[in-house]
């Protein structure tokens, strides 16, 4: 009987995490758009982006997330407003940012915003354990921290992959990330 409960538990919950990785298949809906932009995450010295994931919006509908390749590339779709990156987790660690550290806006559904060319340093603030969800307002939970955030208006590279990938038709829009003091 554990066994089964064990796996309701990890099928209800991976139901309830979402990626917003765009693929060619996709179709946005009326409230969605996209955004594109490059992720480099560091750890000091050491660059740990491959197979990191990006969780955006701590909300209570689940996680939007994004894992992250070699490259850094991201392209997802998303709901229109104003979002922020909420976690960062590496296969050496993780780090929970404060809510509305690093934001940006997409106003209009239907569009391609980039976000910037963006190198996370985490400055060795990787835990390497958690309790594993960024919903805990347990104060034992996740501490908080801010990270050092760079961000560069160099869209060349994510833009040629976006158009090599789903055509030159749609006009890209800067949405740049921002970072509070």
């Amino acid at each position: 009987m554990k066994n089964y409960i064990l796996l309701s538990f990890v099928i209800v919950f991976f139901v309830s995490c979402k990626t917003g990785k765009l693929s060619t298949q996709d179709t946005l809906s009326q409230s969605e758009t996209v955004i594109i932009g490059e992720i480099r995450i560091m750890n000091g010295d050491k660059e740990v982006t491959k197979n990191s994931k990006i969780y955006f919006d701590e909300n209570t509908k689940g996680v939007l997330f994004y894992k992250l390749a070699a490259d850094g590339l991201v392209m997802m779709k998303l709901p229109k407003g104003n979002h922020f990156i909420k976690y960062i987790y590496t296969p050496y660690g993780s780090v929970n940012l404060p809510i509305g550290y690093a934001n940006f806006s997409v106003p209009e559904t239907g569009k391609v915003y980039y976000i910037g060319t963006i190198v996370i340093d985490t400055e060795k603030k990787l835990r390497k354990k958690s309790r594993g969800i960024i919903y805990d307002t347990d104060p034992k939970g996740l501490k908080e921290e801010k990270v050092q955030i760079t961000i560069s208006d160099t869209p060349q590279k994510v833009s040629k992959a976006y158009h090599d990938a789903f055509g030159t038709d749609k006009k890209i829009e800067n949405a740049l990330l921002t970072v509070a003091p």
